[in-house]
C-alpha cells in the first residue's frame, strides 16, 4: 500500500529531476564563489561543471550564476533555486545519516552516500513506488516500463547493500530502511519542484500547487474560505484539499504529499518534528436534528444520556473532551451502544434521520444550522474549548502561493 489515498504527485513525473550530483555542484559553487574549486569538491572537471550548470540553467530555464573578478555569484533564480538546493540536500544528507546508523557505517554507507552515489532516476523510482504501493503503478505514473523502474530502485538498494524492499511478486513493499530513504527523497524532490514554482512567482506567475490537508472542523467554511480569497487573486493556481484522519495527514505531511494540516491542534501530543500555530479557540456544542425532543428546553446532562450518540473516533481532541466530560458529569455517559464516525457526511445523515445527538463545533454544521436542519441544544459543557489551526513541518519553507494562503486562513503575514 502506498503513503497516501490519492494518484501519485504529479511533480515526479513532469519535466526532469536534476542530477543529484550538479545539484551539489551548483550549492558548492554558490558556497566556495568558485566553479572550480565546487568541481575539485564534488570530483568532476572543469569541462564537466560548466556542462552541469549549463543542463541546471535549461531545466530550470533561467541564468543561475554570474561569473565576477572574485569569482561566480548567485543570480536572483540563482538565490532562488540554491535555498531549494540547500534544503534537498540536507534531507538527501539526513537519509545518508539514518541508513549510516543502521549500517553501522559499513557496508558502503556513509554519510553523503545518497548525494555522491544515487542518481536521480533511482530516487524518482523509489518514492514513485512508495506512493503509488506497486512497479506498475509507479511505471504509469513516471511513463516509462515497468522493468525500467524496478531496475533503477532496485540498484539503489544494490548501492547500499541493505534491503530496501520485502515480499515476493505482487506483494513486494518498503522495509522500513527504504521507507526513510524513500520519505527523504521525496521531501528532496518536493524541494526541486518548489524551486520551480518559486521561480515562476519571480516572474510574476503564481501557478504553483497547494495540497492542503484538512480535519472536520475546517472543511465546511473555514479551508473552502480562503481557497476562494486564494484563487479569486491567483486563477491559475492548482490546489488540492484532501480529507483524511490525523494519522493519514501526518504521514502525508512528512513525505511531502501535502503541504499543510488545518484542523485541531493536538499541542502536548504533537509529533516530533511538526510545528502547530494557533488560529483561534474553538467551543464544542452538542447539537441534533431540528424538532429534537430537546431542543428549545434547558437540557441536562442527565436528560441526554437517554438518546443515542455519534461520537468522534477515537484519539480526537473532541472524543477526549467528551470522555473527560463523561468523568466529571456521569449523566453524560451514553451508557449504550454508540455509532462513531470520523464521516461528518454520515453524522450529518444520521443526525438529520434520527434522535441521536452528537459532540461538535458548529463550525462542521454551520450550512445546516442556517438551514434549519440542526440545532444546538440549551446545555452547559464547561471547559471544552480546543485550539484550531495550522500544523506543518518544522522546518517548511513555503512558496509565496503558500504563504498566501496562510494569511487568507487569517494567520498574519
Amino acid at each position: 500500500m502506498g503513503w497516501f489515498l490519492h494518484e501519485p504527485r504529479p511533480d515526479l513525473a513532469a519535466g526532469d529531476i536534476p542530477n543529484l550530483r550538479h545539484l551539489r555542484l551548483f550549492e558548492a559553487a554558490i558556497r566556495l564563489s568558485s566553479l572550480t574549486q565546487a568541481a575539485e569538491e564534488v570530483h568532476l572537471s572543469q569541462p564537466a561543471a560548466s556542462q552541469a550548470v549549463a543542463r541546471l540553467e535549461r531545466l530550470f530555464d533561467t541564468r543561475l550564476m554570474d561569473r565576477t573578478s572574485t569569482g561566480v555569484v548567485a543570480t536572483a533564480a540563482g538565490a532562488i533555486v540554491n535555498t531549494r538546493i540547500s534544503r534537498a540536500l540536507a534531507h538527501l544528507a539526513e537519509a545518508s545519516r539514518r541508513v549510516a546508523v543502521r549500517a553501522k557505517l559499513g557496508r558502503g554507507a556513509t554519510s553523503n552516500w545518497m548525494e555522491r552515489h544515487a542518481t536521480s532516476v533511482q530516487l524518482r523510482a523509489l518514492v514513485s513506488f512508495a506512493e503509488s504501493g506497486s512497479f506498475s503503478a509507479a511505471a504509469r505514473a513516471l511513463q516509462q516500463t515497468e522493468p525500467a523502474v524496478q531496475r533503477a530502485a532496485r540498484e539503489m538498494e544494490q548501492l547500499i547493500g541493505l534491503p530496501l524492499f520485502e515480499g515476493m511478486h505482487r506483494n513486494i513493499r518498503l522495509t522500513t530502511l527504504g521507507d526513510i530513504i524513500a520519505m527523504h527523497g521525496a521531501l528532496a524532490l518536493k524541494e526541486m519542484a518548489a524551486a520551480k514554482d518559486e521561480l515562476r512567482e519571480h516572474r510574476g506567475k503564481f501557478n504553483g500547487r497547494l495540497v492542503i490537508g484538512t480535519l472536520p472542523l475546517p472543511r465546511t467554511r473555514i479551508v473552502p474560505d480562503a481557497v476562494v480569497t486564494l484563487i479569486q487573486r491567483h486563477p491559475d493556481a492548482r490546489i488540492e484539499i484532501v480529507d483524511g484522519d490525523y494519522q493519514t495527514l501526518v504521514r502525508a505531511l512528512r513525505t511531502g504529499a501535502c503541504d499543510l494540516i488545518v484542523g485541531a491542534l493536538r499541542e502536548a501530543r504533537c509529533p516530533a518534528g511538526l510545528v502547530e500555530t494557533a488560529l483561534f479557540k474553538d467551543q464544542l456544542s452538542i447539537v441534533a436534528r431540528a424538532g429534537h425532543p430537546l431542543a428549545g428546553r434547558a437540557v441536562t446532562p442527565d436528560m441526554l444520556a437517554q438518546y443515542p450518540w455519534v461520537l468522534p473516533r477515537r484519539e480526537t481532541p473532541a472524543r477526549g473532551i467528551f470522555e473527560r466530560l463523561v468523568a466529571g458529569q456521569g449523566g453524560l455517559d451514553p451508557g449504550r451502544g454508540y455509532v462513531e464516525t470520523g464521516s461528518l457526511v454520515a453524522l450529518r445523515g444520521i443526525l438529520s434521520a434520527s434522535d441521536a445527538i452528537s459532540i461538535m463545533s458548529v463550525h462542521q454544521i454551520d450550512y445546516e444550522l442556517r438551514q434549519g436542519l440542526l440545532t444546538v441544544l440549551e446545555v452547559s459543557l464547561p471547559d471544552t474549548t480546543r485550539p484550531i489551526g495550522v500544523t506543518t513541518l518544522a522546518h517548511w519553507q513555503p512558496t509565496a502561493l503558500q504563504r498566501e494562503f496562510l494569511v487568507a486562513l487569517g494567520l498574519p503575514e
